[in-house]
This record gives C-alpha cells, sequence and structure tokens, in this order.
C-alpha cells in the first residue's frame, strides 16, 4: 500500500506504535509523500553527495578501507559501523538506530543493521529489542512476569483482568503483578512503594529516579545534564528531569 519496503514499513509502524490505521490515516492525510517520510525519518533530508569509489578513506577511523552506507550517502568502513551498532544495541538498548554520522537523523533499516553485525549474541538481542517494541506498543499484550518464561500473552481486551500464561503463571494484565482482586492497580503501586518505603532501597530510589510523564516507567538520572529519553522503547519520550515537561520548550538552556 505505501509502496515502500519492509525495513521501512517496520520503522514507520515502531513510530505508531504498531498502529496501522493510525498510519495509514497520516499517509493518506499528507499530499506530499516525500516530505512525510523525510519528517518519519526514513528518507534523507539532505543526502550527501555519493562517494566516487567503493573504496576509500573512512570519515570515523581514516583508515583505507571497502566503505558502505544508507541512502543519506554517509559512509563508512564495516569496522566501524559494526562497533557503532554493538554500542547502540548492548549499550543504548534500543532497535530505532540513527546513521553513524552525527546530525543525519536517518533511521537504519533492519536488512542493513544484519549486514554489520557480525555477533550471534547481539544479532539476537537486536530482534529481541524489534519484538520488544511490538509487544510494548501494543495494549492488548503483555509479558509474562513468571521467572524465565518469556512469553507474550494476547488478550481481546486492555482493562485489567486476571490472565493465565501456559507457564502456570496467573497475573493481572493491567500491572503484571500477581492478581490483587479487590484491590485496583493504583492501590497496589501505593501499598508496593508503602511496604518499601522503610528501607535505605527505598531512600535511594526516592531520590534518585522519577517517573516518566508519559508512560509511567521508573526512570534513574546518574549525572548529566536534565534532559532525559525515557528507555521504553515504545515510549522514547524526551522531558525535563526538573519540571517532567516536555523538553523541546527547553532548547538549549
Amino acid at each position: 500500500i505505501l509502496r515502500i519496503g519492509r525495513g521501512h514499513c517496520r520503522i514507520l509502524l515502531h513510530k505508531f506504535n504498531w498502529n496501522k490505521e493510525s498510519l495509514l490515516e497520516r499517509y493518506y492525510e499528507n499530499p506530499d509523500t516525500d516530505a512525510f517520510l523525510r519528517k518519519a525519518q526514513v528518507l534523507p533530508r539532505k543526502p550527501a553527495p555519493p562517494p566516487v569509489s567503493s573504496v576509500g578513506e573512512c570519515e570515523i577511523c581514516c583508515n583505507t578501507a571497502a566503505l558502505g552506507g544508507l541512502d543519506c550517502y554517509h559512509w563508512a568502513c564495516s569496522c566501524c559501523w559494526q562497533m557503532y551498532l554493538n554500542t547502540k544495541i548492548m549499550n543504548d538498548s534500543t532497535s530505532e538506530i540513527q546513521c553513524i554520522f552525527n546530525g543525519c537523523q536517518l533511521l537504519i533499516q533492519d536488512e542493513k543493521v544484519m549486514q554489520y553485525i557480525k555477533s550471534e549474541a547481539v544479532r539476537s538481542a537486536y530482534q529481541r529489542l524489534k519484538i520488544n517494541s511490538f509487544v510494548e506498543g501494543n495494549r492488548l499484550l503483555k509479558w509474562c512476569p513468571g521467572l524465565d518464561c518469556g512469553k507474550a500473552l494476547k488478550v481481546g481486551y486492555s482493562e485489567p483482568r486476571p490472565v493465565v500464561c501456559s507457564c502456570g503463571m496467573r497475573f493481572c494484565f493491567g500491572c503484571a503483578h500477581e492478581w490483587h482482586e479487590p484491590v485496583n492497580c493504583r492501590l497496589l503501586k501505593l501499598w508496593l512503594k508503602k511496604c518499601s518505603d522503610d528501607s535505605e532501597t527505598s531512600n535511594w530510589i526516592n531520590a534518585n529516579t522519577k517517573e516518566c510523564p508519559k508512560c509511567q516507567v521508573t526512570i534513574e538520572k546518574d549525572g548529566g545534564c536534565n534532559h532525559m529519553v525515557c528507555k521504553n522503547t515504545a515510549c522514547r519520550m524526551e522531558f525535563c528531569w526538573i519540571c517532567l515537561g516536555p523538553w523541546e520548550p527547553h532548547g538549549s538552556s
């Protein structure tokens, strides 16, 4: 329908929380398809001049080697691509990875990522991150909290109800804790927090963590500036640590 590649489709679906109807609605609302795809970081905003040769000096490590890159024509050697992707996947835990060149926001397609990753452990981690983004972005899917289970459950409703995984784990679909009737999820969360208030760990958490203002995932600040990015792959909200408001109005202040 969109007349674009499979890798581009996954990027777009991720941006719209895997809501196909919402994606198609926005796509058909926009008369300029290329502008829509550029805004979604699927097409490059300003492609660099194409390289004269596929062999040359890598602009990252300055070694002479075979070069490869994206549609933006930002090319680098395979070693630099591999190190960059490994870091993004294993350290930053993200499957939405921008071009290796600073300032270029073009997102890398799955095929390119898998082309440069050699480690099976990193490949598996990348596939897991993609699956996580799909499950976390779907309100009818939830990971089973059972020990070493790894299964996701699908239901036909989104309100808190008891569900039972094939591993035998019975939990609340709303908050993923053990079923807690007649207490609702909000009260359970308050109770669990109160139970841990007397510990030093709880005091440290209260002083060093806050909840994402969009998805309520707990986030730790371990230094640096007040510009925060939610680690939840289905959220990724950028906000201010001090006021918890969107970061964009703050600018560089």
